[in-house]
């Protein structure tokens, strides 16, 4: 059995729609997908009023902030309608949209003309803007080729048109998670780029580590599985799929998980049994 834990629709960075996702999941047969959107729920919605052989488990991606550094944590099979997790999910997405239009104004005052409308009129369906969107708005006003050459120039971390996100401590989004009901899970450990921090970060309350993505390889895998299974951790694994042209995976089905991998992680969400399910 084939499974996918991990993937961005409209509803944040994504390009394709929910329910083009799921048409993928059938036509490349993974049995159990979840959505997981930066910041963003409402598109898992949209996947569980459809009618469709996959198993759908709720999920999204939270942004946190530990020592100067991004961290993202997947959350799985929560209650979507918890009121403290609402209440973050549409705080942060007000603090998304106010550092896009600011970084927007910013590439305006520094001779790059883009508007925030013409960004809501090209990702009419995005719900959760980020700085990808931006950078395909400036890609179509020829001020670059690609995204990586935004992100290392217009949008780098060092340029003025650039604002940081919001800073949200691990603890606290992990608090929300379990508040919730759900699982909290480390997001592609590799992409921090510092096996240190890593281990610090699960001294903290995490259930599982995301063993399995496609940004890491065989020797990557092993470390974070011994890692994961030190601490008694489950294993879980996704594709991280966008739909960017030109970014691996290119489509939905290219980077699989075999169900026996994250055998631990699939009988825990069979024993768990919800009343808003």
């Amino acid at each position: 059995m084939i499974v996918d834990f991990h993937m961005h629709s409209t509803f944040s960075d994504g390009v394709e729609v929910p329910k083009q996702l799921l048409q993928h999941a059938v036509t490349n047969n993974i049995s159990i997908i979840s959505l997981t959107d930066h910041d963003e729920i409402a598109g898992v919605d949209e996947l569980l009023a459809s009618i469709s052989p996959v198993r759908i488990i709720t999920g999204c991606e939270f942004s946190g902030h530990y020592k100067g550094k991004d961290i993202h944590i997947l959350g799985y099979d929560f209650d979507r309608y918890s009121p403290r997790l609402c209440e973050f999910i549409e705080y942060f997405k007000t603090k998304r949209e106010d550092r896009i239009k600011e970084i927007i104004r910013l590439c305006n005052e520094h001779g790059y003309v883009i508007s925030f409308e013409e960004l809501k009129e090209l990702y009419s369906h995005t719900k959760a803007y980020g700085r990808p969107h931006v950078a395909q708005l400036l890609i179509n006003h020829g001020y670059a080729k690609d995204v990586q050459e935004v992100f290392s120039s217009i949008l780098s971390s060092k340029s003025p048109c650039y604002i940081p996100k919001v800073k949200i401590e691990v603890s606290e989004i992990l608090d929300i998670i379990h508040g919730a009901h759900g699982l909290s899970v480390l997001a592609h450990p590799k992409l921090i780029n510092n096996d240190d921090y890593v281990k610090e970060l699960l001294t903290y309350d995490f259930d599982g580590v995301e063993v399995y993505h496609s940004k890491h390889n065989e020797e990557d895998e092993a470390l974070y599985a011994q890692m994961a299974k030190e601490r008694n951790l489950f294993v879980t694994g996704g594709s991280d799929y966008h739909g960017i042209p030109n970014r691996y995976p290119r489509y939905l089905g290219e980077y699989t998980v075999d169900s026996s991998k994250v055998e631990s992680f699939i009988n825990l969400l069979d024993e768990r049994t919800h009343q808003w399910k």
